[in-house]
């Protein structure tokens, strides 16, 4: 009797767990408040074939100096970015694992 109980327990628990999970509402986002972090890099307009080789040469320099700001910006918002990117992929993995503990569960409860 207790095996045909079992499996009922089981499924009763997990609907229990399942509706607490259900109310614990999910963090806020942050409010969005518009303010979207954009570069101030400056991109050079390229002077014309017919520009002589000086006005070439402080191109080429300015363009190298853009491409590294960008690509300073582009590491600096990255770096902000990475923790939450950890704590999000930490959260699937979390959920990943419960899900397998419970099929697992189930599993083993069928095989009784």
């Amino acid at each position: 009797m207790s095996r045909s109980l079992s499996l009922p327990m089981l499924v009763a628990a997990a609907a229990l767990s399942g509706a607490v999970a259900a109310q614990t509402p999910a963090p806020a986002p942050a409010p969005a408040n518009g303010a979207v972090p954009k570069h101030n890099c400056q991109k050079p307009e390229f002077p014309g074939n017919l520009a002589s080789e000086n006005q070439k040469n402080a191109w080429r320099k300015d363009f190298v100096a853009y491409v590294d700001c960008i690509k300073k910006f582009v590491t600096d918002e990255q770096a902000l970015a990475k923790p939450h990117l950890d704590a999000a992929n930490a959260a699937v993995d979390e959920y990943n694992s419960a899900v397998r503990e419970y099929n697992d569960t189930i599993e083993k409860s069928k095989a009784k």
